[in-house]
């Protein structure tokens, strides 16, 4: 039997933009801890940061902060404005270097050399969710740390809303970030330590 539904009476999803999202923002409407992040329109909450997600993510800013230098800012989970409806906040983001380090807007696409997330319990949306909007957005190159199978995942060339290749790497490969192969890393040095026993 066809529908009858009014499609102006239909209940339907409503996309936020940046803006709004920053003046629900300054009304109050997230709390001052919330986690929150706007993908694509839609707000999404966050889990709290767990010790190994937290020592994993200081790790990773010690070691590009220390390799890349001066030819990278190193941007540790805050906001990417990727267009009128997405600003995620990557774990870490390896950016352009600029003069005002950003401090007159925060970046975008056009900016980022490399995204990489840490995952535990996101694994999923950092395979689904964020890895669309990245690829869709153009971000050459996204590396998730996958915490729970102890390997990097390294996505490369956007085409639409996914990446054209995959790479997944154990702990006794290298890597090196495509703006600069030079800079070899290897993967054990991305992933926690072992646990012994």
């Amino acid at each position: 039997m066809p529908s009858t539904a009014d499609p102006l009476t239909s209940p339907r999803q409503r996309r936020f933009t940046v803006d709004e999202y920053y003046r629900m923002g300054e009304a109050g409407v997230f709390g001052e801890d919330d986690r929150v992040e706007l993908l694509d329109g839609q707000i999404y909450v966050m889990s709290p940061i767990g010790s190994e997600h937290a020592a994993c993510v200081d790790r990773l800013t010690r070691l590009f902060v220390l390799r890349t230098g001066d030819d990278a800012v190193v941007r540790v989970q805050n906001p990417i404005r990727l267009n009128e409806n997405s600003e995620p906040e990557p774990d870490l983001a390896l950016l352009e270097p600029r003069e005002d380090a950003y401090a007159s807007e925060h970046p975008g696409p056009e900016s980022v050399l490399l995204i990489v997330e840490v995952a535990d319990t996101t694994l999923t949306y950092d395979r689904t969710e964020k890895l669309v909007c990245y690829a869709s957005n153009d971000i050459p190159e996204y590396w998730i740390v996958n915490l729970q199978n102890q390997t990097l995942e390294c996505y490369y060339n956007p085409s639409g809303d996914e990446y054209r290749e995959r790479r997944t790497l154990e702990r006794e490969g290298t890597v090196a970030p495509r703006f600069d192969d030079a800079l070899e890393l290897a993967v054990a040095d991305l992933l926690p330590a072992p646990v012994e026993g």
